[in-house]
């Protein structure tokens, strides 16, 4: 679970700027959305609002960066820009950046910050967040990297430590993480790192131009899976009545040189028995023989008659519901935290409303699920909690800042999509008058 995230002077954040998923005491409903995380309790859904450049997408980018930065060996291997820091600020350019977030996994609470210039690493700090302490792990700065030795594992002498340090300070380059170098390199000696650098990867940061991978391969092979996305699909309407797999042999002799099939299908070829995707279609290599698996969206005709249609004949928002039964089959039966920029991106407003619905009525649902979102029959308290709601909104000085629903008096009968149209909430855009403008 995602706790809570920081960053400063990055992007469109000049100062500090935390979101996070703690409950309001302020708010009473959906008490199944809460999920305890050792001695905290996180919300398992949080939307975010704010007008058209607010900052709201750059707070998720700001995760993803995170996750990336975590995940590399190197910052050179991401390319970052070298110009990251907040612009509109005189001495941006001068201030380091700063990126940090607490979550829970394997029971317990991992705090971790990085302070950054460029591809320069400046500060690291990972720790264990206690009830009323924290626990260092391990620390980085320009007098070097110290870990706590109770974290090594048993059987480690100071001496061996010591050494471990001294080597460890010579190792690892301004432009690596130390908490990437530990987490891939020395899972055994600090296992506690390890268990917090696993996280990231099971952190999902959805942007508006992915799709999802290896579909036809996940229906075909996960009945349970396949279950619920026959359960769900009739249910929105879109005409289809179910969903199957069509698979075909396919024959190198047939693919032209040229075609974008070639790559995926040496690659399928190079890899066996790991499915490659090709826009909604599966390549997988199966039994010495390379196939293609397609998925088929069946229609009812007016005669009864089940008709198949490729995937690919139905419009992008049905398209875009399907892509999203992987992330509602981990949210309602898997677990993991999910992360997606404009969710409702192609989608009919009733059907976006109609999944968000079911996120939050189940009481089983194990993942969460943070968004954000223009769309705002979604303010709707029967689907979240006031502390569930946070809107993005620039300042006078043009630095995004964020803040939940909840520091408002919100009554439970209060309709907040009608107020957060008013402006009463603010992150909205506020128009010159048209008028003046002769329109």
């Amino acid at each position: 679970m995602l706790l809570r995230f920081a960053a400063e002077n990055i992007m469109s954040f000049r100062d500090t700027v935390e979101f996070n998923t703690f409950p309001s005491s302020k708010s009473h409903s959906h008490d199944w959305h809460k999920v305890a995380c050792n001695h905290a309790i996180a919300l398992r859904m949080s939307a975010i609002y704010g007008a058209n450049g607010a900052g709201k997408s750059n707070l998720l980018k700001c995760i993803s960066l995170l996750r990336a930065m975590v995940m590399s060996e190197k910052l050179g291997d991401l390319q970052l820009p070298y110009d990251l820091f907040f612009k509109l600020d005189r001495e941006g350019h001068s201030r380091q950046s700063e990126l940090a977030v607490e979550f829970f996994t394997e029971g317990q609470i991992y705090y971790y910050h990085v302070v950054f210039t460029g591809m320069v690493v400046r500060q690291e700090e990972l720790s264990i967040s206690g009830k009323s302490k924290d626990i260092s792990i391990f620390t980085r700065s320009h007098k070097g990297i110290y870990v706590s030795p109770e974290f090594f594992t048993a059987g480690s002498d100071e001496k061996s430590t010591d050494v471990f340090l001294d080597a460890i300070g010579r190792v690892i380059r301004p432009d690596m993480l130390a908490f990437s170098f530990f987490g891939r390199y020395y899972p055994e000696e600090l296992p506690v790192v390890k268990k917090a650098y696993d996280w990231f990867p099971r952190l999902q940061v959805v942007a508006p131009s992915m799709t999802a991978e290896a579909l036809p391969y996940l229906i075909e092979k996960d009945a349970e899976f396949a279950a619920l996305v026959n359960e769900i699909i009739p249910e929105l309407n879109t005409g289809i009545s179910s969903l199957r797999v069509n698979s075909l042999v396919i024959n190198e002799d047939d693919i032209k040189d040229n075609s974008p099939l070639k790559a995926v299908y040496n690659a399928a070829k190079a890899n066996p028995g790991k499915p490659q995707t090709l826009d909604l279609h599966t390549v997988i290599m199966e039994g010495g023989v390379v196939m293609l698996k397609s998925l088929i969206a069946v229609h009812i005709n007016s005669y009864g008659e089940e008709i198949g249609l490729n995937i690919r004949e139905e419009s992008d928002g049905t398209r875009r519901l399907v892509e999203y039964m992987p992330l509602l089959y981990s949210i309602l039966r898997k677990g993991g935290v999910f992360v997606i920029d404009e969710i409702e991106r192609s989608i009919h407003p009733i059907m976006i409303k109609s999944i968000m619905r079911k996120i939050s009525d189940s009481k089983e649902a194990r993942g969460q699920i943070i968004f954000t979102t223009h769309e705002s029959c979604l303010l709707d308290q029967n689907i979240f909690r006031p502390d569930e709601i946070w809107f993005a909104q620039k300042d006078v000085n043009q630095s995004t800042q964020l803040y939940p629903l909840s520091d408002y008096n919100i009554h439970k009968t209060a309709n907040i999509e009608n107020g957060y149209l008013a402006g009463r909430y603010g992150g909205i855009p506020f128009l010159s008058n048209l008028s003046d403008l002769k329109w």
